[in-house]
């Protein structure tokens, strides 16, 4: 019984890192930003900041829980966002001190597409309303001509 204490404790003592002197509680990880409330095609820079001493670490990102693959650096850039990369962002630095998080920080991406819509559509509606009162204005003019010499002035104009 003495014995497997033992080696167990051998075991556990081996496969346990030496946690550095330097690491003491009370790390803090946060997230700085360029801007918070987006519109669609701004750029999105976050960073994370961090107190802990200058000991090997990686960083890491999640949005909205789940992990951005890819993201190992200390900032996030992502350029000219859509409406989908609105969400809360954490970020949390890994060392031999432990695993830190920071806390959420809220990102709001405005979405224009419903403005371009709108836009789109009045400039179709103004575009046919002109066509037709261009049609109707040369109609009358040309109410007195057979169909073959309005056709054959319509094609001269092309």
């Amino acid at each position: 019984m003495v014995v497997r204490g033992v080696t167990l404790y051998l075991l556990l003592g081996y496969l346990i890192k030496d946690i550095p002197s330097n690491c003491t509680k009370g790390f803090q990880v946060s997230i700085n930003s360029n801007d918070s409330d987006l519109v669609e095609g701004d750029d999105l820079i976050l960073t994370c900041v961090h107190n802990l001493p200058d000991v090997i670490h990686t960083f890491g990102w999640k949005m909205n829980g789940d992990t951005i693959q890819g993201q190992n650096e200390s900032e996030l850039h992502d350029k000219k966002v859509l409406s989908n990369k609105a969400g809360t962002y954490i970020c949390y630095v890994e060392s031999l001190c432990g695993y830190y998080p920071s806390l959420p920080h809220v990102v709001t991406v405005e979405n224009n597409s419903l403005l371009l819509l709108v836009v789109c559509g009045v400039s179709a509606l103004v575009l046919v309303l002109v066509m037709g009162l261009v049609m109707k204005f040369k109609l009358k003019r040309d109410n007195g001509k057979s169909s073959f010499q309005v056709i054959y002035g319509i094609i001269q104009e092309f």
